[in-house]
């Protein structure tokens, strides 16, 4: 996941966890590249949020669904 600091938006904060999440998110696909900003629960009833650089489903699934602006 990624962030910015707030000093420099066009600079990015990386940190990745490698623990079992719940994710929701919405994005874009613009320029063939998707853009996607995630919401993670983690244990504790904790919120992570930010973009998603790169993901890995072992257990479970995720759903995609892409839906045309036109």
């Amino acid at each position: 996941i990624s962030t910015m600091p707030k000093e420099n938006a066009k600079k990015d904060i990386l940190t990745e966890y490698n623990e079992p999440l719940e994710l929701s998110g919405t994005g874009d696909i613009s320029g063939g590249k998707p853009h996607i900003h995630v919401v993670l629960g983690r244990e504790g009833n904790v919120a992570i949020a930010g973009h998603l650089r790169w993901g890995e489903i072992k257990d479970w699934f995720v759903n995609v669904y892409i839906t045309p602006l036109e």
